[in-house]
């Protein structure tokens, strides 16, 4: 009980840095008359493509669950779409509410081990699906400033104070989850580790015994790993989906340009500077990225919207891939909650 308290009261503390975090960024972006452009540029935005930016956050999220639903069919524990969809949105109120994105994941486990599924079929699928997006971001960005090296030069230039921390940061997560799936030994030395370090710190009452339960958990866990390790296909496919998910993601710039009236870009130049935003600002660790987000994409995008426009195209942007969708996700949540909650 007082564990469940304490992730309350955690969630809690980061709701209210989000918001405090939002208020103030807000507050510095929208100074003078800018609110009032904004509404009157939102009252006069395209409703079609705004609709669209929001379609795009709906396949983002539904790609995940494709994903779930990809693996643990491999794993031989499949699981329904709508079920999938749900996780999805989990994973994405609790990344958007904890720094670094940090809770999306456990609470994904956590409600699918409500669900019965147990502990370790639930890491693995997390931890795959994380390693493929960790790799599908670089490869997104890389491929696209293949096809437009001028705007991901003028991109990664306007970036630079973020764009390095996020490279590395993200392609060690990647080299690290890529172990954790494929590699046996890496698990087990760091269950040993922990276990060791554990009983350093007093932490760990009886070593042997809680080795001899997490060898339990491990015998599960490597043999639905095994499973995925046969299945090598299983790994392209939960990487085109990703591909899209990223892509539906990078395209709400392109749908926030249109909607606003502007023309002169092509959709590509915008994916490209969005796939390498979410680069740089994916690692900063605040909560749904605040902060570094916003100012990155005053950064990145200052020559594609113009100064009049720019403004207001990031707090359309930021809307619908962040705010709306964080409401969205709180009732999906809450719901899921009180259906997990009634079945114990």
């Amino acid at each position: 009980m007082t564990s469940r308290n304490e992730k309350r009261t955690s969630y809690g503390r980061n709701i209210i840095i989000l918001l405090l975090l939002t208020a103030i960024t807000f507050a510095v972006i929208l100074r003078g008359n800018d609110l009032e452009h904004f509404l009157l540029a939102l009252k006069h935005a395209n409703i079609f493509w705004l609709t669209g930016g929001l379609g795009c956050m709906f396949l983002f999220v539904t790609c995940e669950a494709l994903n779930i639903h990809s693996i643990s069919k491999t794993i031989g524990r499949p699981l329904t779409i709508p079920r999938c969809e749900q996780y999805a949105f989990i994973g994405f109120y609790f990344s958007s509410i904890t720094p670094s994105a940090s809770g999306g994941q456990p609470a994904q486990m956590y409600y699918m081990k409500k669900d019965q599924i147990s502990l370790a079929d639930s890491s693995l699928i997390i931890l795959f699906i994380v390693m493929v997006y960790q790799i599908s971001m670089l490869l997104l960005a890389g491929c696209m400033s293949l096809f437009h090296p001028g705007t991901a030069l003028a991109a990664a230039g306007q970036l630079r104070i973020l764009l390095p921390f996020g490279l590395i940061v993200n392609g060690f997560a990647a080299f690290t989850f890529a172990l954790l799936v494929y590699s046996e030994n890496a698990v087990k030395n760091i269950f040993h580790f922990f276990i060791h370090l554990g009983t350093r710190l007093h932490l760990v009452k009886s070593p042997e015994s809680t080795w001899n339960q997490a060898l339990k958990g491990l015998s599960q866990y490597q043999q639905s790993g095994c499973m995925i390790r046969q299945e090598p296909r299983l790994f392209f496919r939960v990487l085109a989906t990703s591909l899209i998910q990223l892509s539906a993601l990078s395209l709400v710039p392109y749908c926030v340009y249109k909607a606003i009236g502007l023309q002169g870009h092509m959709a590509g130049e915008l994916i490209t500077r969005q796939s390498i935003l979410t680069i740089s600002a994916s690692a900063i660790p605040t909560p749904g990225a605040v902060g570094a987000a916003e100012y990155g994409f005053l950064t990145a995008f200052k020559d594609i919207f113009g100064p009049e426009n720019i403004k207001t195209a990031m707090l359309l942007s930021r809307g619908i891939s962040l705010y709306l969708f964080l409401i969205i996700s709180f009732f999906i949540c809450m719901a899921v909650h009180l259906r997990t909650t009634k079945q114990t």
